[in-house]
């Protein structure tokens, strides 16, 4: 049984999904975050789009809109760039959250496209959780995937318009990447925040690369990208088939 998508159905065709079995999905993917000089400012909205399109055809789960503005501190120097303040952002994705705990809804999956929105929305788990006895799910970008990411990339690091991401948007929006302006360039991190690729200290900041970018989105091909995305759409399948 596949899910709907609650912007295309009536009021009263929502009110027989609202329910406590039934499991809403809310994707967050910035529609205007700088990523490189190759991919589209919209790259982690598209993204993120695509996952939940291919989810919604797979289970039966009521899809909202995607949120395409939220927490992105790392890129409010680069044009075309917005980032919502934390605590805003928050109280935003709460006040959707809580609309639908109202009407009955006990299960949430927030499909999460970026990284530092991931900090805010982890304490509305918490909280809405322990005020209303709702369990509401985040995805981690830096774990869907991962074991395939990890295998088939070739860049020595990466993490924002980088070889998999650029690969994944190759197999999604392809007329709207620019290989031709592809580029390797890295992050410097502080000596000893990592060792042997793994955190020691977290350390955050904006980024400061020429480009704005970090990895090696040269290597980027439509096949890497196929299989990330597959990737991750399994791994939320797998969690939703328990949920």
């Amino acid at each position: 049984m596949k899910g709907v998508r609650l912007a295309e159905i009536t009021w009263l065709e929502a009110k027989e999904w609202l329910n406590e079995d039934c499991v809403v999905v809310l994707p967050i993917g910035g529609g205007t975050k700088e990523h490189g000089p190759h991919l589209p400012c919209g790259t982690d909205f598209y993204v993120i789009e695509e996952v939940a399109s291919h989810l919604v055809e797979q289970q039966p789960i009521l899809l909202l809109p995607t949120l395409p503005y939220a927490y992105y501190p790392a890129f409010v120097d680069w044009p075309g760039s917005v980032s919502i303040e934390a605590d805003h952002f928050k109280d935003f994705v709460t006040d959707i959250l809580v609309a639908f705990i109202r009407q009955g809804i006990h299960k949430f999956l927030i499909l999460d496209g970026g990284v530092s929105t991931h900090y805010p929305l982890v304490p509305i788990s918490y909280d809405l959780h322990n005020k209303y006895g709702v369990t509401v799910a985040i995805t981690d970008i830096l774990g869907l995937g991962k074991e395939v990411s990890d295998a088939i990339c070739e860049q020595k690091q990466g993490g924002h318009a980088d070889e998999a991401e650029t690969a994944t948007m190759l197999a999604i929006k392809p007329e709207l990447v620019h290989m031709n302006l592809a580029v390797e360039e890295y992050s410097q991190s502080i000596p000893g925040a990592y060792h042997n690729g793994i955190r020691k200290i977290n350390v955050r900041g904006k980024m400061t690369t020429k480009n704005g970018t970090n990895g090696n989105s040269k290597l980027a091909t439509v096949a890497k990208g196929e299989q990330i995305l597959s990737a991750k759409v399994n791994d939320i399948l797998e969690f939703l088939r328990h949920f």
